[in-house]
């Protein structure tokens, strides 16, 4: 089933009332970007207001994508706050690898991996199955509103070969300049949840929501 999973990263104010509002559209799943200032070189999303989405807004799953260095800190910060926990391949190393895949484990957390532009499957996909979403980013990571990155069509096609040669459950996901031109593309190719921020934020509207999964 083809889902959408919008960003709440370029909404400036009333970020729960955009929630809301969206959850009574009939959405299900929404994008929490997390930035450290480290990982990239912008800060987005405080703790204090998912904390504070997650307390007062209606029930939804909460896909917290944390571009961030301390894999360690945020799992903590977060593991009590999302439905799943989404970190980038490029800010693990193997120790913090095979520590955050335990930890999951043990306090029964989704957790995501994230995959920048240039980086090739091949480095990762043997560790695909440890997690339950695997993030295609079809722009680099860092800011809204970026273009779409033509490559990643043939990258998301490659993993979900992979996913069903080897019977792999995960959700794939795809982040970055998703549009209505592109959407059915990406959901031809194989991706299962698409994340929509500044686009849907441009044309915020239940035609728009009703467009992007036509």
């Amino acid at each position: 089933m083809k889902k959408i999973s919008p960003s709440i990263l370029d909404v400036k104010d009333n970020q729960i009332d955009y929630v809301n509002t969206l959850i009574k559209w009939g959405i299900s799943n929404i994008h929490y970007d997390v930035m450290d200032g480290e990982f990239v070189p912008n800060t987005a999303l405080s703790f204090e207001l998912i904390k504070q989405i997650k307390d007062k807004c209606l029930v939804h799953t909460m896909d917290i994508h944390l571009m961030v260095k301390d894999i360690k800190k945020y799992y903590e910060m977060y593991k009590n706050i999302g439905d799943i926990l989404t970190f980038h391949f490029e800010a693990l190393n193997k120790e913090n690898m095979n520590w955050l895949i335990l930890q999951a484990k043990n306090d029964n957390v989704k957790i995501g991996l994230a995959l920048n532009p240039d980086t090739n499957i091949d480095e990762v996909k043997d560790h695909f199955k440890h997690f339950a979403l695997i993030l295609v980013m079809s722009v680099f990571p860092g800011k809204g509103g970026q273009s779409f990155i033509e490559d990643s069509f043939a990258k998301i096609q490659a993993i979900n070969k992979y996913k069903k040669e080897n019977n792999l459950q995960f959700i794939l996901q795809v982040d970055g300049g998703i549009k209505d031109h592109n959407i059915k593309s990406c959901f031809d190719a194989g991706i299962n949840l698409a994340v929509v921020g500044s686009y849907l934020v441009k044309n915020f509207s239940k035609e728009t929501v009703d467009k992007l999964l036509s």
